[in-house]
């Protein structure tokens, strides 16, 4: 496992070393149950992981609410402020995270 990948994934997510420990490996498939993503995916996982707090919220139940959608606004500046040129191609790879994580934490309400 590379020090400089757990070195980034603690400073993209502040996660103490064992979890970006974890989370390194889930991203080069060093886990069973991991799929690996090309190395040019690695600005759109960069970015989700930036912007795991953005998420438009809507009222639900008795006085909670719900994510619907990140904020793509705050995903934006967050791009430019990384250095991550936005555009179509990251525009799709974050819609797909961001259905898949909507998915996941639905099935957990």
């Amino acid at each position: 496992m590379s020090e400089a990948l757990i070195e980034d994934v603690m400073a993209d997510t502040g996660a103490d070393r064992a979890e970006a420990t974890r989370i390194a490996r889930s991203m080069t498939g060093a886990d069973d149950v991991t799929i690996v993503l090309p190395v040019s995916e690695r600005p759109t996982i960069q970015l989700a992981l930036a912007v795991t707090g953005q998420w438009r919220m809507v009222p639900h139940g008795l006085g909670g609410s719900r994510p619907v959608a990140l904020d793509m606004m705050a995903v934006d500046v967050t791009a430019r402020w990384l250095g991550i040129t936005p555009g179509p191609h990251l525009f799709e790879g974050l819609a797909i995270i961001e259905r898949e994580a909507l998915k996941t934490m639905r099935s957990r309400q």
